[in-house]
């Protein structure tokens, strides 16, 4: 105790040591525990629910063909559940849009469909009122249990249990409220979950034909996972799996072959009829960044551990004096090594405080404008990450304290009550010493951060000013989901129709259409297409004549799509009213330059037959003729080489929610077109549920893949800051201190004739040897980051040379300013003083 005491006081005794060294601590520190916060809550961090390894996600794929996976039907569900040979229980789970009225406004909000036995499969009960019951599962239930962060939107009310929620497709009641922090099997958050009993109030339409969710084999919509029963795991359950595949045999005309179970670990984003293979694509970027985040706390490393060999030579003859009155080594060691787990702990502490932060300001990135929070992501480090923490705060505390301690605690008694300010051996001017090749370590390092941090940038702002192969111009979209209100789809044809005629005779306007999808959305739609007529094949076969798949990006549009994005068909013609409006009497397709081109090298798609690979021999493909060739549109910042675009027409495939493009006039107010619009769709009719209106540039702005680049340029950005502070600091630090131990030298110099020209032509010359060796060093680690940061760059290469020439520049000029300052200094010591001086 007596010795952190002691420890405390002199730290205290040089603040702007300690300042200096806490923050260098909190930056390096801190920027290792976000990342391992954030890997751990997207790779890492179990669920909430009890006894986590239990669960096992539960899958099927077609018999011989193991890339065919498929959801499950409700009738699977319930034979599967009652098989324990495995599991002690199994719970089926969908997600769906369901529409909310709050006042005259509806909002979409994610739900869950669940099992009646859903929560209790998870081992989480509601923490106000109760689950769902069994009967539940039977058509009509108008039950729902609220998630916790949407039962703090709706006021927190402890009495909610039992009041009403009126959904677009009737009134619901609350049942129960879960506890905070539970969003079901994955981090993806929900605002609601509801019985699958409410399917047919959420899936059917009046007037349409009677759902069969519940009750036919062939409406496979269901995702199941499983409890594993206790002592059990997946490597011992495999042989139980085969069992019940084995049982697993239904008559099912679909599938003569049979259907194969599989057992894998629980998915962390499980909406998905297959495995996830979200830790495998996670990984690299994850890897990538724990490694800078790394360097970042080994450029604070040694920055410290120069910091304490400066102090520590100006501590030389108090700790000669300790040692010749009677304090051991040990103890000097001891003391020494106390101070800087004291700067280690505290920092730490800082440290966790900027994780915190940092953490939550990237989760603030991910679900900005998506209109709800799209990830939970818990920004408390748990046990793993506070282990990892205090590791980081011993492996600190070992490489930047224990060297200094040892050469203070071993240094020569005689010597150093002998020594009157002149430099210790190894540390005359010009010789390599420890500190000065600590800061080239820090300045190789530095430049190699610097260097990925403008790559990403530069990534930034290339995905931000990406051109998606038409001008954005002031145009906008607004979503229209009538499937939320489930009107009859003769009525939602009606009202896709008298939006866009009636929105198209507004002034300012130039011109409208509808899309399913909107290139850089955050939905889209990949289907694989084949020349027409091929025959029905499992495997892609050599070529495109004898029937290949290439996937390829769909979309549903409405009239005059190309030229309401301002482009202009190559061949061919666009889709006639009729075609939208109704179902034409035959299939037609526009399809891009980039598929025509694979499909029919050198010769002319239009007037040419496409079709949809056929699931079933049985079931002949459905031929659409080419009517249009359009030019090739970007749909993802990192689509490295265009899938193609096959188009139809509304009428073919009419789609319930649907995006309408209004081009606006460019003299035109699109903000007052936008009121002009909500206005004209009220009167068409008041219960149309605009989901969203926004400009097409910041839809664009706010896709996934640009929120992926931002992220990327503001995390690598920070370290890359992180990295040139501590360079500055570090260099400025040994040049202060070996100008201030030299300051007789320098006097001398002065008395003898040298100029101040020549001080800091000295000064600078020397430092400027230092920095030339750290670029050489940095410019190598910096061309093999290069080398894996560019799989993660859009439109920048890994070896930018505008990048790989300004960085280096930039660097060093810091660097030689960290030079100047105490160069510039050392230039007004008085020689008469400095000869004087001990």
């Amino acid at each position: 105790m007596n010795d952190l005491k002691f420890a405390a006081r002199q730290l205290l005794r040089s603040p702007g040591f300690t300042i200096v060294a806490l923050l260098t601590l909190a930056l390096g520190i801190g920027a290792n525990a976000a990342i391992a916060t954030m890997i751990d809550a997207l790779v890492l961090k179990a669920i909430k629910a009890k006894n986590p390894r239990e669960l096992a996600g539960i899958y099927q794929f077609e018999k011989g063909n193991p890339n065919n996976y498929q959801f499950f039907s409700f009738p699977d569900f319930v034979e599967l559940r009652g098989d324990r040979t495995v599991f002690s229980d199994i719970a089926a789970f969908n997600m769906a849009q369901v529409g909310v009225r709050e006042g005259e406004l509806l909002r979409p909000a994610a739900t869950l469909v669940v099992s009646a036995n859903y929560f209790q499969t998870l081992g989480v009960a509601p923490m106000l009122g109760r689950a769902f019951l069994p009967e539940e599962e039977a058509l009509g239930a108008n039950t729902l249990v609220l998630s916790h962060s949407y039962w703090q939107k709706l006021g927190a009310r402890a009495d909610i249990v039992g009041t009403t929620l009126r959904l677009a497709v009737g009134e619901y009641t609350v049942v129960g409220v879960m506890p905070e922090g539970f969003t079901g099997t994955d981090p993806t958050s929900c605002a609601f979950f509801l019985p699958v009993g409410a399917v047919q109030g959420l899936w059917s339409h009046p007037g349409g034909p009677q759902i069969k969710t519940l009750t036919d084999r062939g409406e496979r919509s269901f995702m199941l996972f499983g409890r594993l029963k206790p002592g059990a795991d997946l490597k011992s359950a495999v042989p139980g799996v085969k069992l019940m595949s084995e049982k697993f045999r239904v008559a099912d005309p679909k599938e003569p072959k049979g259907r194969e179970l599989v057992a894998t670990p629980l998915s962390r984003f499980s909406f998905s009829n297959r495995p996830s293979n979200f830790v495998r694509m996670v990984t690299p970027i994850a890897t990538l960044a724990a490694a800078l985040a790394i360097i970042v706390l080994a450029v604070a490393c040694l920055n410290l551990a120069n910091m304490l060999l400066a102090r520590g030579a100006s501590r030389r003859k108090e700790i000669a004096v300790r040692l010749a009155i009677g304090a051991s080594r040990n103890r000097i060691l001891r003391q020494l090594l106390i101070e800087g787990l004291l700067l280690a702990a505290i920092g730490s502490v800082g440290g966790l405080v900027i994780a915190l932060w940092s953490t939550s300001a990237v989760a603030a990135i991910v679900n900005a404008g998506i209109g709800f929070d799209l990830f939970r992501i818990d920004t408390i480090p748990d046990a793993p990450v506070l282990l990892s923490l205090l590791a980081l705060c011993g492996l600190a505390t070992v490489f930047f304290a224990l060297g200094p301690a040892w050469k203070l605690a071993s240094m020569d008694l005689n010597d150093d009550l002998k020594q009157h300010g002149a430099p210790d051996a190894g540390e005359r001017w010009g010789r390599i010493n420890v500190k000065t090749a600590l800061v080239v370590g820090q300045l190789a390092l530095s430049l190699a951060l610097l260097v990925a941090a403008s790559l990403f940038t530069r990534s930034a702002f290339e995905a931000m000013r990406a051109d998606p192969g038409f001008a954005f111009g002031s145009h906008f979209i607004a979503r229209i989901d009538t499937g939320l209100v489930s009107f009859p789809e003769a009525r939602a044809r009606q009202i896709f129709n008298d939006a866009e005629e009636r929105i198209a005779a507004l002034p300012g306007v130039e011109s409208v259409s509808s899309a399913l999808f909107v290139p850089f959305g955050q939905e889209s739609w990949s289907r694989p297409v084949q020349v027409g007529g091929a025959a029905f094949s499992k495997d892609d076969a050599p070529t495109f004549a004898q029937g290949k798949r290439q996937q390829v990006m769909y979309n549903v549009v409405g009239p005059d799509y190309f030229r309401t994005l301002g482009l202009s068909l190559l061949r061919g013609r666009d889709f006639n009213r009729s075609e939208v409006v109704a179902t034409p009497a035959y299939p037609v397709a526009i399809i891009s330059q980039s598929i025509a081109e694979k499909l029919w090298p050198g010769e002319d798609a239009v007037g040419r037959m496409i079709q949809f690979p056929a699931s079933d021999p049985n079931s002949p493909a459905k031929q659409m003729q080419v009517v249009g060739v359009a030019p090739t549109i970007t749909w993802d910042l990192f689509q490295k080489d265009s899938s193609g675009l096959v188009v139809t027409p509304r009428g073919q495939d009419f789609q319930s929610s649907m995006r309408v493009h209004v081009r606006v006039m460019p003299n035109a107010d699109p903000v007052a077109i936008m009121g002009l619009v909500r206005k004209t769709l009220n009167q068409i009719d008041p219960q149309i549920p605009l989901v969203e209106m926004k400009p097409l540039k910041l839809l664009h702005d706010e896709s996934m893949s640009v929120r992926i680049t931002k992220i990327g340029a503001a995390l690598f950005g920070g370290f890359g800051a992180v990295a040139l502070l501590l360079s500055f600091i570090g260099v400025y630090g040994l040049k202060a201190y070996s100008v201030a131990r030299r300051t007789r030298e320098i006097g001398i110099r002065m008395a003898l004739g040298a100029t101040a020209r020549d001080v800091i032509r000295m000064i600078l010359g020397e430092g400027a040897r230092m920095i030339v060796v750290g670029l050489i060093i940095g410019a190598g680690l910096a061309l093999a980051l290069g080398r894996v940061a560019g799989k993660f760059l859009y439109g920048v290469s890994g070896f930018d040379p505008i990048t790989f020439a300004t960085i280096p520049v930039a660097l060093a000029a810091a660097s030689l300013l960290a030079c100047w300052l105490p160069a510039r200094r050392a230039t007004r010591v008085n020689p008469m003083r400095a000869l004087r001086c001990e």
